[in-house]
């Protein structure tokens, strides 16, 4: 395999340390170490390389952006690659802060949504309001031209009668 390894950023990580996620990048086949899970993406065939610890997590693959399960190699357990206990309180601590991160983005954006939604609705009760108002002066404008086309006809019908009276 003399073509390009690429890494992938895992989506879910449930086992996967911090560092195994910040570690993913473009790599040389020469500078996969032996330790990393090299397997192919099943929908596009790209060959994808990850550290041992994402065995069994979903990822995207960097070429054709569909969710792919790093598999498990053949003999490997996955209480073979848990953290040790430290490290274990040092994720959990980052966890923490990623989980209090992502719920601060998802009220903004639930306030961002909820503000969009509202102005939606003005605009589409503006948007009905507007074409009442043109269907109202469709029938202003209807009424004059018959009545400016009955006041010709009259003026044309007393311009004739003087005419003939003179």
């Amino acid at each position: 395999m003399n073509e390009e390894k690429s890494r992938e950023t895992p989506i879910e990580s449930p086992e996967a340390a911090p560092d195994v996620v910040a570690a993913f990048e473009e790599l040389d086949t020469d500078q996969i170490p032996s330790t990393d899970i090299v397997f192919e993406c099943p929908h596009c065939g790209k060959s994808l390389s990850i550290d041992q610890r994402g065995a069994g997590l979903v990822i995207e693959c960097t070429a054709c952006h569909e969710l792919v399960t790093v598999p498990i190699p053949e003999g490997m357990v996955l209480s073979d690659i848990d953290l040790p206990p430290e490290e274990q309180e040092t994720q959990l601590s980052n966890m923490r802060v990623m989980l209090s991160k992502s719920e601060e983005s998802v009220a903004k954006l639930t306030a961002e949504n909820q503000t969009l939604n509202e102005k939606v609705e003005s605009l589409s009760r503006a948007m009905v309001a507007r074409a009442r108002r043109q269907a109202e002066l469709r029938t202003i404008y209807s009424a004059l031209a018959k009545s400016h086309a009955e006041t010709e006809d009259t003026l044309s019908r007393l311009r004739r009668f003087l005419d003939e009276n003179d």
